[in-house]
């Protein structure tokens, strides 16, 4: 669970209930919601981490779940989703659907570590209902209760208190007053002190009644891939894996990790990329050889107006690689423009279920698992020592030198689109969680070099 809601209360309602963390990008994709589910969404993260997205939810609601949200982020996404069949309940989703709120942070706090996640700082959306209902019996004016909001809601969504209000209020002397007369209130009425919580204990406690009502659910989309875009493929790509020695291994992270290290990965790109061009044209490759299948590739290539004779000089000058290249056979050529210009439809998608093996390599899923053990200690050592931190100019040098190609933009950006990187942007992007490793082992292996000893 999280802030709104401890583990032991859900427990409380219902044993059954499979309780997890707050919902981050990527969560919902992994666990694998059928139509015999029902998912509820309360907390989720998003400030230091990225939230969970939209169309991961749709995809859920497409493959048959039930999703229904309250409290928190589950509030807000049902308030967004209404149109495409996610269910809310409660008094924050009636207040984003309304348009009463807006904002994202009326719902953000600050809260420590699990399993605790102790709050450090009130939700906007549980002082502004408080203080509406102390209003409603008269602890406080109209007028006072809008300022108390105000000034609430000006501040940072993590420095929100009551008694940072009062001290906000120190030159109101009157208002001060006003905030100590709310928190009076709150005492007395604890009912109305934490609307989150109370709309969560609501929703999972008259769940099946809520589900059971939803009849009307606009879920006409649901079937048609026309809604589903490139990044959804790919985050469902990262989201497929494994552990590892007790650390998941997504498999996009392994197909890029083989984009990037892999000797051989060339020729299965380009062997990739022409199997996709005649499956374009619904041409069975199975019992093709590799040449036959490139052969016909160019002749697909050629009727769609691709030619050597027809390359302009620009088109040569972003896709081959100086004149060494624009002075190779024409089929040659033809094929270097069609492997680096080839973008998957779904992106990684594409690459996993085209090349499934990829992603199941033992020592591919090794590496990247000791990478994510290296890049976490790292960042424990201070400041600023994540990979995110990581100079451009090191990574591509880095890229330089696995590559064993010069340090220049073209020729890097030449041998990454010849693994399927679009860019060399992209390729510095794609090593970036697996050089503190590399770099570890490096300085390992030379240490153990200067000493004599053999290398482990």
């Amino acid at each position: 669970m999280g802030p709104t809601l401890r583990s032991r209360s859900v427990s409380g309602i219902d044993p059954d209930f499979r309780i997890h963390p707050p919902v981050l990008h990527g969560d919902l994709l992994r666990i694998d919601a059928g139509p015999d589910d029902v998912v509820v969404l309360i907390d989720g993260g998003y400030h230091h981490a990225a939230s969970v997205r939209h169309k991961e939810i749709l995809s859920v609601i497409d493959a048959g779940a039930v999703v229904v949200g309250c409290s928190s982020m589950g509030a807000l996404r049902a308030a967004e989703l209404a149109t495409f069949g996610m269910i809310g309940n409660g008094a924050v989703f009636e207040a984003f659907r309304s348009g009463r709120v807006e904002a994202d942070d009326e719902v953000a706090l600050a809260h420590g570590e699990p399993p605790d996640y102790r709050r450090f700082s009130e939700p906007l959306i549980n002082m502004r209902i408080a203080v509406e209902a102390a209003r409603r019996i008269g602890a406080v004016s109209e007028t006072e209760a809008a300022a108390i909001v105000d000034r609430a809601r000006s501040m940072h969504y993590s420095m929100r208190s009551w008694k940072r209000l009062e001290v906000e209020f120190a030159d109101a002397g009157h208002l001060s007053a006003a905030v100590r007369r709310v928190r009076s209130f709150l005492d007395t009425h604890p009912e109305h002190a934490d609307v989150k919580a109370a709309d969560a204990v609501d929703t999972l406690t008259r769940l099946d009644e809520i589900v059971a009502g939803a009849t009307d659910r606009p879920t006409a989309w649901t079937g048609s891939p026309e809604w589903r875009n490139r990044f959804l493929y790919e985050w469902t790509a990262d989201a497929a894996g494994g552990d590892v020695d007790g650390v998941w291994v997504p498999h996009g992270a392994v197909i890029r990790y083989r984009q990037v290290y892999d000797v051989d990965f060339p020729r299965r790109w380009r062997r990739f990329v022409m199997r996709e061009i005649l499956s374009t044209e619904g041409l069975d490759t199975v019992t093709l050889t590799d040449r036959d299948i490139e052969r016909r590739a160019l002749d697909v290539a050629g009727t769609r107006g691709l030619r050597a004779a027809t390359l302009t000089p620009e088109q040569t000058g972003e896709w081959l690689l100086g004149d060494a290249e624009a002075s190779l056979p024409a089929a040659e050529r033809i094929a270097r423009v069609l492997i680096r210009s080839y973008r998957p439809p779904r992106g990684i998608h594409d690459l996993l279920t085209g090349e499934p093996d990829l992603a199941v390599d033992p020592y591919a899923r090794g590496c990247v698992a000791e990478s994510s053990v290296v890049n976490a200690t790292v960042a424990t050592w201070g400041a600023g020592q994540g990979v995110d931190n990581l100079k451009e100019s090191t990574l591509r040098a880095h890229l330089a030198a696995t590559w064993r190609v010069a340090d220049r933009f073209d020729a890097l950006t030449a041998r990454a689109r010849d693994r399927g990187l679009s860019s060399l942007s992209a390729a510095v992007e794609a090593v970036r969680p697996f050089f503190l490793r590399h770099h570890l082992q490096l300085a390992s292996t030379a240490g153990a070099a200067a000493d004599g000893a053999e290398p482990s």
